[in-house]
């Protein structure tokens, strides 16, 4: 898998993401014949090397005959979906524009056909949105990961004060950190940026394990002492090793005084709380007092639910929180049919590579068809098993 690592080192604006996936090797004549066909006119992707605090980076120059016309909502919209462009070009462009217009219209508390989009209603942000679509497609990426964005402090000065209330609503889920450029940097991340970043990527709490194949790097107008004004791409493939696996947090806890017939409430508690399993193992503690280790593997947004499931339902005075990283095989559902006319019972395919490797019956599925059929759960699992079992033949 193609994945896009974006490291936000001093902040990010559309052009700036733009000019760092030029810098990464995007097609400048896919990007020109995609923006052009938007906009209607010929424009190229003119970049001239900068220096920001001593890094090397990519500007993007601002297009000749630039329109002064602002536009609605809906004209950028069908600017973009009446153009002759890639599907997938089109698909990304119109969804950033779309999750832009939507913040815009909650911040502001109106319709999006009422936006009075100002600055974001010109070209430019045509420009970027669907120059970084026609970039990432240029390059091949399937996955953006993202780190965490730096903002600075709170501030009244200008229009909507700074950060932007629509910056922030688009940036609901990502980690933030404080810019180490302070005030002189009053603007780190851009609307727009914002908008291709919640929509096209993911929050990641660190760089994602990849074989490193081309580094881009897209600067800013300003160069403010204190920070390189700067957003860096990293394009590469998973390693064999990182293929299919999910970062996933592990919250474990030992309790020696929880009455043993509460430890099946508890673990009920933990799955209602959003964990993706939960589980217990016996274990001795100081003095050799007998306990129980109780576990449970969730989401990182399922942190606070779990970690407060485990203190309302368990006798525990602290939870101990670790990452993990669990490979897994693409997963496919599929129905079968015990007999014809039904019923029917869905069997998961584990595949790796294309290949079916495992097939299971799902048993809640067999706990069914067996009470319709009013035979042992054994015997319909047997059966079930069975016809699961010609799936992996018939793969082979």
């Amino acid at each position: 898998m193609n994945v896009l690592y974006v490291d936000v080192v001093g902040g990010a604006a559309g052009d700036m993401l733009l000019a760092a996936l030029l810098d990464a090797g995007a097609s400048r004549d896919e990007v020109a014949d995609a923006v052009s066909a938007v906009l209607g006119r010929r424009v190229e992707c003119v970049t001239a090397e900068v220096r920001r605090r001593g890094l090397r980076a990519l500007a993007l120059s601002a297009p000749g005959d630039p329109s002064a016309e602002r536009r609605r909502p809906r004209e950028l919209l069908d600017a973009v979906e009446r153009a002759p462009l890639e599907d997938g070009v089109r698909a990304r462009a119109t969804a950033v524009l779309r999750r832009l217009f939507d913040a815009e219209a909650k911040v502001h508390g109106r319709g999006t056909a009422d936006l009075e989009l100002e600055e974001l209603g010109e070209d430019d942000t045509l420009l970027d949105v669907v120059g970084v679509a026609a970039g990432l497609a240029s390059l091949g990426v399937e996955r953006v990961d993202v780190s965490a964005i730096p903002v600075p402090p709170p501030s009244n000065e200008g229009t909507h004060g700074s950060p932007a209330p629509v910056t922030l609503e688009l940036l609901s889920g990502f980690a933030l950190r404080p810019s180490v450029a302070g005030t002189d940097l009053p603007e780190t991340v851009t609307p727009t940026a914002a908008a291709i970043l919640s929509e096209l990527g993911r929050p990641v709490p660190e760089m994602p394990e990849l074989v490193l194949q081309r580094v881009g790097v897209g600067a800013g107008s300003r160069d403010p002492a204190s920070v390189a004004n700067v957003v860096r791409v990293l394009l590469g493939r998973t390693s064999a090793s990182a293929v299919g696996a999910r970062r996933l947090l592990v919250l474990e806890a030992n309790v020696d005084d929880l009455e043993p017939e509460l430890v099946p409430d508890a673990i009920e508690a933990l799955l209602a709380a959003g964990a993706l399993d939960a589980w217990t193992a016996p274990i001795v503690m100081k003095r050799g007092r007998p306990a129980v280790a109780i576990s449970a593997l969730c989401e990182r947004e399922e942190l606070d639910e779990v970690r407060r499931a485990f203190f309302e339902a368990t006798t525990t005075l602290g939870v101990r929180v670790h990452e993990v990283s669990r490979p897994e095989l693409d997963r496919k559902i599929v129905e079968i049919d015990l007999a014809e006319g039904g019923p029917r019972i869905r069997v998961k395919l584990g595949v790796l590579d294309g290949r079916t490797l495992n097939a299971k019956p799902e048993h809640a599925d067999v706990v069914e068809a067996a009470r319709k059929l009013g035979r042992p759960v054994r015997s319909v699992h047997a059966q079930a098993s069975a016809l699961a079992y010609r799936l992996l033949e018939e793969d082979r």
